[in-house]
Formats: C-alpha cells, structure tokens, sequence
C-alpha cells in the first residue's frame, strides 16, 4: 500500500510540477479577469511534494535519512 500510494504521489506530482511549470512561463493575457490560480506557486507547492515523495521512495529502500549521514544500513 506505501509503495501503491508513493508512486501514484510521484506520478501526479511529476506531471502537475511539469504543467504548473509550463503554465506559469506562458505570456500574460491583457484582460481585465483576475487569474485563480498561481502557476508559479503551484509548480513549487508540487515540487516540494515530488521532493517529499522521492525522500520517502528512498526511506522504503533502506537508505537512512535521518541524523546518521544518510548512509546505506541493511
């Protein structure tokens, strides 16, 4: 279940930092509408919650991420 719900975190969050990204270099439309959405906050909210999830991935392997120095322990 850990595994089943990380890769779906990463795959969701690899798309949504991708689009935000994409979304936030497009040129701004010259109307009085306010945006809803802030593209470049999005991309970065997304990213941190990849970068969560990664970190997370490598805890399941068994890489030590606490205070011991990050080392392989078996």
């Amino acid at each position: 279940m850990e595994w089943t719900l990380t890769l779906c975190t990463i795959g969701i969050c690899v798309v949504l930092t991708a689009f935000a990204a994409w979304k936030s270099g497009q040129p701004k439309k010259d109307s009085l509408n306010a945006r809803w959405v802030s593209w470049p906050l999005v991309t970065v909210i997304s990213g941190g919650v990849l970068m969560l999830a990664l970190i997370h991935v490598a805890s399941l392997l068994g890489v030590h991420t606490g205070n011991g120095g990050g080392v392989y322990r078996p």
